[in-house]
């Protein structure tokens, strides 16, 4: 147990820290994200952690999937550097909104996905929902159903099971790229947990009406526009030929 005088010395610590740090990134002149990932480093190694809002704008300016995946590493040292003053608490849903928004944007997932699976190693939101269910569609639109379904998997383990908004992008993924059957599966499933299956979602199954994605889901305009071609990272064979982006993943759902 820490004494009161410790506790309040601690708190004064990091309150002094985030003054310091508050405007590291707007203050510095830099001409490329190496710069600035180079600037955070060197901030968190010398001074401790950096507010949220510059993780977020260094997602922004990230421009490959290389630079994202070096502002991700970042992320796990910002959050060390929190640990040490005893600042457990994790990022807010702001910052990984903006990971997974940049990680579509650049057609990258698997940064995202692995941002996700591994959330508690970054700092990031445990209740991962609000940021995976637009990676979800991601993967529905691009027909890479192993994708999707490791992902699923990757969220019922989080506790509470997903609701009706998931199942009716599993249910779209399925039908739109051929795999009624894995639709049927899913529908079962959702049902056998407790989850009110909508009637659109049925009827898409069924008999798939002309109403898209976007109609019966929150607009993920706020995100970033989904590609409408695989990314070059991936495999061209569709529903389930992409690697895992989670590695050596056992999934239940065979795609094939």
């Amino acid at each position: 147990m820490q004494s009161p005088l410790l506790t309040f010395l601690r708190r004064l610590e990091a309150q002094n820290i985030w003054r310091v740090t508050y405007n590291a990134l707007p203050q510095q002149q830099y001409s490329s994200t190496a710069d600035a990932l180079k600037l955070l480093v060197a901030r968190i190694q010398a001074s401790g952690p950096v507010k949220q809002h510059h993780l977020q704008e260094l997602y922004q300016r990230c421009r490959t999937g290389d630079e994202l995946d070096r502002a991700l590493k970042l992320t796990r040292l910002n959050y060390l550097a929190r640990g040490a003053l005893e600042q457990h608490a994790p990022f807010s849903h702001r910052t990984s909104k903006a990971l997974v928004s940049q990680a579509m944007q650049l057609g990258v997932p698997e940064v995202a996905a692995r941002a996700l699976e591994h959330s508690a190693e970054f700092g990031l939101p445990a209740d991962s929902a609000k940021e995976a269910t637009p990676l979800l569609i991601y993967y529905s639109k691009q027909g890479d159903l192993l994708a999707m379904f490791e992902l699923y998997e990757v969220m019922k383990r989080r506790g509470r099971h997903p609701g009706p908004d998931v199942c009716y992008v599993l249910v779209k993924g399925c039908v739109d790229w051929g795999r009624p059957d894995l639709a049927r599966t899913v529908v079962q499933e959702f049902r056998d947990a407790g989850v009110r299956i909508r009637e659109g979602t049925l009827a898409y199954m069924e008999r798939r009406p002309t109403m898209g994605l976007e109609a019966a889901l929150p607009s993920t305009a706020d995100w970033c526009p989904v590609h409408t071609s695989p990314p070059v990272h991936t495999s061209p064979t569709r529903c389930g030929g992409a690697a895992s982006p989670f590695g050596s993943v056992a999934s239940p759902w065979k795609t094939r």
